[in-house]
């Protein structure tokens, strides 16, 4: 169990992202628009479970060895090499 919850904070992001897009449908008023239907409990009975479903997602992914979908995303966003004004220049003189 601790490997399964260690695996949803190395996978923070993905998860934050799913959570967000199950409140997101459940309560947004042009989709399921369940607020006025559900009670406090049934609330927490959601967000519980969707809590465990993301348990088991970031588990699953651990388990294949790799990072999140969006963790791999924000890496590739931010580590891709920075071109310069130079390097740019460089690249477009050697294509004539």
């Amino acid at each position: 169990m601790t490997r399964a919850i260690a695996a949803v904070g190395q996978r923070s992001l993905t998860c934050y992202l799913s959570q967000s897009v199950v409140w997101a449908v459940v309560f947004t008023p042009y989709l399921l628009d369940l607020s006025d239907t559900l009670t406090t409990t049934t609330t927490a009975l959601l967000a519980v479970a969707t809590w465990l479903a993301t348990v088991l997602l970031a588990d699953r992914i651990r388990r294949t060895g790799y990072r999140g979908p969006f963790e791999l995303l924000i890496r590739r966003i931010t580590y891709q090499p920075r071109r310069t004004a130079a390097t740019r220049s460089r690249n477009s003189g050697s294509l004539a």
